[in-house]
Order: structure tokens, then sequence, then C-alpha cells
């Protein structure tokens, strides 16, 4: 009845806590399928953009109190957000409290489309943060790769998890590697006032692995420390 579950009440929760859900939308015109107004649709006949449904406010208003035990329920972390929906969805999908949610959910996502149809800044930088998650995604399935699978390894649940956050890790030191390296060569450059090496740096992502190798041996127990300043000294820059 509702749709997808999980993801239906990202933009109102989201919202509660003071964070504007950014999606990037790669289908505009799928995006205004999901436009609605809180007056009825005969008051938007002469706007270029027309909403496609009216949006309950009455609902909204009257299940507020409940609306605000969610929030506070998620604020102490009690349960999940996608725990709450899907107990909206399939124990009680005709609830007054869900239908209130998802109400305000419609509100939410109808004031950031718009804000994002008029604003093409906010296209450009949710696109690029959409690029660097990919990129992050694609990061951590190469150190799985390495391990010659893309799937999580372990029995149990406790497994898989470690399994995963260990190759968290293993990201995050190489996108913190990455991240001095690049800091170290932007101070060498803009020191010696080389603009075109500033622009080439600009452009290099640090969720980049091509010149980590991956079946290398490491050994961590010798207490050597890597000098980032004989890497800099040796790093040649190649546009």
């Amino acid at each position: 009845m509702f749709g997808d579950p999980i993801n239906k009440a990202n933009f109102a929760l989201l919202h509660w806590f003071g964070i504007e859900f950014q999606p990037r939308f790669t289908n505009l015109q799928t995006q205004l399928n999901h436009l609605y107004a809180a007056h009825d649709l005969s008051a938007y006949q002469h706007c270029l953009i027309q909403p496609v449904g009216k949006i309950n406010c009455a609902i909204i208003t009257e299940e507020k109190v409940k609306l605000e035990r969610i929030i506070a329920t998620l604020a102490l972390k009690d349960t999940t957000q996608s725990n709450i929906i899907k107990k909206l969805c399939t124990h009680n999908p005709t609830s007054k409290m869900g239908k209130a949610l998802f109400e305000f959910d419609k509100l939410i996502r109808s004031i950031s489309t718009l804000e994002y149809l008029r604003d093409p800044q906010r296209q450009r930088h949710s696109f690029r943060s959409q690029n660097r998650i990919e990129s992050y995604h694609q990061l951590h399935a190469a150190i799985a790769q390495a391990g010659g699978t893309k799937e999580l390894t372990g029995r149990t649940d406790l497994d898989f998890a470690i399994s995963n956050e260990c190759g968290r890790l293993l990201a995050n030191i190489i996108v913190y590697y990455n991240s001095v390296i690049l800091s170290r060569l932007l101070d060498k450059y803009t020191a010696l006032g080389n603009e075109k090496a500033l622009k080439f740096i600009k452009r290099i992502s640090p969720i980049a692995w091509q010149h980590i190798h991956f079946l290398g041996h490491y050994n961590l127990k010798n207490g050597q420390k890597i000098d980032i300043e004989a890497i800099i000294e040796n790093l040649l820059l190649q546009d």
C-alpha cells in the first residue's frame, strides 16, 4: 500500500532531526510523480509544474503527538527507522499514525524536489556527493575482491558484521592515506605557486586505490612509520 517501506519516510524522519535528505535525482520526471500540494489541485492549474495529488494536512495535525513519540524513540535509539516503518506497513498498514507519517513525508519531499529544481548548484552538489558514495562502495568491493569474493565472509551475523567492519576500516585507512598525501602536495605546490599542479591535484579523488597493492605482504609489527615527506619528495605529478 505504501510502496517501499524502508525509504518511504526518509525525508520526514531526517527533517525532524535537522538533517535535509538530498538524494541525487537521476530522473526528474519520475520525481515529479511524487510532487504533492497542500491545497486543491485546481489552485495550481496555471503553474508550469503541477502536483499529482493533495496532502492530507488534517491527519498530520491529528497524529502530531504520536509522531512526536516516534521521533523520541528514534532519538533514544530504542529502535531503528527501518523497524518503525516496517511495523507501520506490515502490522497495521491502515493506521492513522502511519498515514500521517507518510503524508508528512510527501510534504517535505515535495519541498525538497522544488528546491532541487530551482537550484543548479544544489544539483551539482548532490551529483558529486553521490559519486563519492559510489566510489567508496567500489573501493569496499575492491578490498573484498582481494580475498577472492565480493561476499561477506563468515557463518554468523557476528562474523558478517566483523567482515564488513574490517573492510570499512581498510577503506578508511586508504582514504586517510590518500588525503594526507594530497594535503601535503597541496601545501607544497601552493608555496611554489604552481597553478597547473594545483588544478590537477583538485581533480584527484582521495577514494583512489590504483596505487594500492591489495595482495602485498605488509608487516605491521616492526613499528616502522611511513615517511610521508619522503613520498612527497619523490612524487612527480603528471597531467
